[in-house]
């Protein structure tokens, strides 16, 4: 069965005459469900527990897991349930006291490990009710998330910050590109992930540079499964997701394979007439496929990811000179950490390659490779928690690109924890190769001014102040675009203030759990390193400051059929390079969203609806001539739930974009219209 989890983290018991007891395990700092934990009982030999919730009796339980500490657990006779939450070795020890469980459906990772932070969370289980099947389709069901796709790669925004200055991590693991700076997120198997994680700010403590506008956590989850995907444009995709274990490791891997067509009628309202034109989108397919594997024992941790994706490169509607080039990238990372006493060692590799073709003029066509690795080592004691780490970065590509660089970083973070307060302060310092040494800092809260020890209404006002850094990627280019005619040396992007104001309010009400919450954003970007759409440099330059204010606020509901909920954000975003004044490129002023999701029985129905102001789209004064238009996309579903000799089966029929929108992420760049889904996902259930 599913286990609720804790309103906060800590210890939670439910006593009554039974003679076994269901433990759940937990992280401390983000209430993230931990699989793969080593028991060990008084009457039982230690064994790997698969999922993260497990079946025990009465007695001594010791717990172990690479990357936490140890911890001991006495279960009392007649307790029934129990959750447990063990702290991670690079965060100082939290023991706060039993807290109340909540409902079910609130958000399963809770606050960020960084005290102040605007986070929301998506389980990839809810996500497949409502007929998401891709990782694209993922996103975008996340609060205050937005995508960019122009040719290709699909990367993400938060908080009005490009896809650059947003990091993705897997497991913790970066999944960034030390070439451009962005991660593709298409490239991931769904199959294998649990839940995603938007956090927005700076995030120098954790992340270090790069994650100058947010993070985008993905964790994975041993599991079975099997699924297959049916759409619209040719879309056809199978996943699946397979685990075993011994009585001392634990093996999982998941893979997907996923092609689609993509062509599609669109109205060429750029196109070289005074007339727009009905044309149809060519040489626009995909084909990816993605496996990632792993083993986990009480101390050490592997894990692979490798993806590769050929696609064809079709240019802007009004551009057709590169309508029949093609482009394959392959990528591979791996990752290792091992537990040493309260010692975590981690290191990582990455590299990135793409082949570049055009097939009617073979001069333009290129080859990229580069590689990243990574050493650190994580520590904690009391409240205090220490980083250090090294590594290296390397790139060479055709025309005579070959460049590399050396860095390190060293970071202190104090925590302080109570019932209703905390308190996270900490500093990092970035020596990086023709840079020198780069300082950041981070500050954040959280204090529970009414409700604190009670299921009662609850009022919490949190805080943060930030800085953080982008350093230029070795290329800071799209490989893609080999056409382009040069390349800057650039200084790094250095976010002077990231600053917060918040506060949030949980109201019990019988209809389900109400929370309401908003925060008033304010980040000064200097050197930010921005491309300007539209202009023919053809590469990114550093503009003098580029600085942001909003707000930000969601509503959610919990009633016991369903889930309602809506976000909106109003952001303003300026570049300022001497006397010149202009909006950020591609940052709506209004954007926001709803999700209404209604259960019955074993039917699942639900409506998602999107919607983005006007973005300009060029380095020009703010002006209707020079902006993308307002968009609103609805996407419907309904699904169903079977449970058969131990498995689940869902069945899910979507309809995306149903009102059939034709918009542009990327000014010239259409997208299709109304589309439509037919998914089947069946998933072995846990056994304990």
């Amino acid at each position: 069965m599913a286990f609720p989890f804790l309103a906060h983290v800590g210890l939670f018991v439910a006593v009554s005459t039974s003679d076994s007891t269901h433990l759940c395990i937990v992280d401390a700092a983000t209430r993230a469900a931990i699989a793969g934990v080593r028991m060990t009982t008084d009457v039982d030999s230690a064994r790997i527990v698969v999922d993260h919730c497990v079946a025990v009796h009465t007695g001594a339980v010791q717990l172990q897991r690479v990357g936490y500490r140890p911890r001991r657990v006495d279960i009392p006779l007649g307790t029934t349930a129990i959750v447990v939450a063990l702290d991670p070795v690079a965060r100082p020890a939290q023991r706060l006291p039993v807290q109340n469980v909540v409902s079910t459906r609130t958000d399963r990772l809770g606050r960020a490990a960084s005290s102040g932070r605007v986070t929301a969370t998506q389980t990839v289980a809810d996500a497949r009710a409502i007929g998401v099947g891709t990782m694209n389709g993922l996103v975008a069901t996340l609060p205050y998330s937005g995508l960019r796709s122009a040719r290709g790669e699909t990367g993400l925004m938060l908080r009005g910050a490009r896809r650059e200055q947003v990091a993705i991590t897997l497991d913790g693991m970066p999944l960034n590109d030390p070439a451009t700076g962005i991660a593709d997120v298409s490239d991931v198997p769904l199959a294998g992930l649990a839940s995603a994680t938007v956090v927005l700010g700076a995030d120098p403590l954790g992340t270090g540079p790069g994650a100058a506008g947010g993070v985008f956590a993905l964790e994975s989850a041993p599991q079975r499964l099997v699924a297959l995907r049916l759409a619209a444009f040719g879309e056809r995709s199978i996943e699946g997701a397979w685990r075993a274990k011994t009585k001392s490791v634990l093996w999982n891997a998941s893979a997907s394979l996923r092609r689609a067509a993509n062509n599609f009628d669109f109205e060429n309202t750029a196109s070289v007439t005074t007339t727009p034109q009905r044309e149809r989108r060519m040489n626009n397919d995909e084909a990816r496929a993605s496996l990632a594997a792993g083993m986990l024992t009480a101390h050490t941790q592997l894990a692979v990811l490798a993806s590769t994706n050929e696609q064809g490169m079709v240019g802007a509607e009004n551009v057709h000179t590169y309508d029949a080039d093609r482009a394959r990238t392959s990528r591979v990372l791996l990752r290792m950490q091992q537990t040493i006493h309260d010692v975590q060692l981690l290191a990582g590799v990455r590299t990135l390659s793409l082949a570049y073709t055009d097939p009617t003029r073979p001069t333009l066509n290129s080859n990229a490779r580069a590689t990243a690795g990574d050493l650190e080592v994580r520590g904690a004691a009391y409240n205090l928690a220490w980083r250090v780490g090294a590594g290296a970065d390397g790139v060479n590509a055709t025309g005579g690109v070959r460049q590399s660089r050396g860095r390190a970083f060293a970071v202190a973070d104090y925590a302080y924890r109570s019932a209703n307060n905390s308190l996270d302060v900490g500093a990092r310092l970035d020596a990086i190769g023709a840079y020198g040494t780069l300082p950041s800092f981070s500050i954040g809260g959280d204090h529970v001014m009414i409700g604190a020890r009670t299921t009662a209404p609850r009022f919490t006002i949190n805080g943060r102040v930030a800085q953080a850094l982008r350093v230029p990627t070795l290329y800071d280019l799209y490989f893609s675009s080999p056409q382009r005619l040069f390349v800057r040396t650039l200084r790094p992007e250095h976010v002077m203030l990231d600053a917060e104001v918040g506060a949030r309010v949980d109201l019990p009400t019988v209809l389900g759990a109400l929370e309401l919450q908003s925060s008033v954003v304010r980040r000064d970007t200097r050197d930010a390193i921005i491309w300007f759409p539209g202009n023919f440099g053809w590469s990114p330059a550093n503009v003098g400051v580029e600085q942001l204010r909003g707000l930000e606020g969601r509503a959610r509901m919990h009633p016991a059929w369903g889930e309602y909920s809506a976000w909106i954000t109003a952001y303003n975003a300026a570049l300022t390079t001497g006397p010149l004044r202009i909006p950020a490129p591609y940052v709506p002023r209004i954007a926001g969203g709803a999700q209404f999701l209604v259960t019955v029985a074993s039917y699942t129905g639900s409506a998602l609806v999107r919607s983005m102001g006007r973005r300009p789209f060029t380095a020009g004064p703010r002006d209707a001539a020079f902006e993308l238009p307002k968009v609103t996309l609805l996407d419907l579903a309904i699904s169903r739930r079977l449970h058969v000799r131990g498995s689940e089966l869902l069945v899910a029929l979507s309809l995306n974009n149903a009102t059939d929108a034709h918009w542009q992420s990327v000014r010239g760049f259409p997208s299709p219209g109304r589309g439509w889904a037919f998914s089947t996902t069946l998933r072995q259930l846990p056994t304990s």
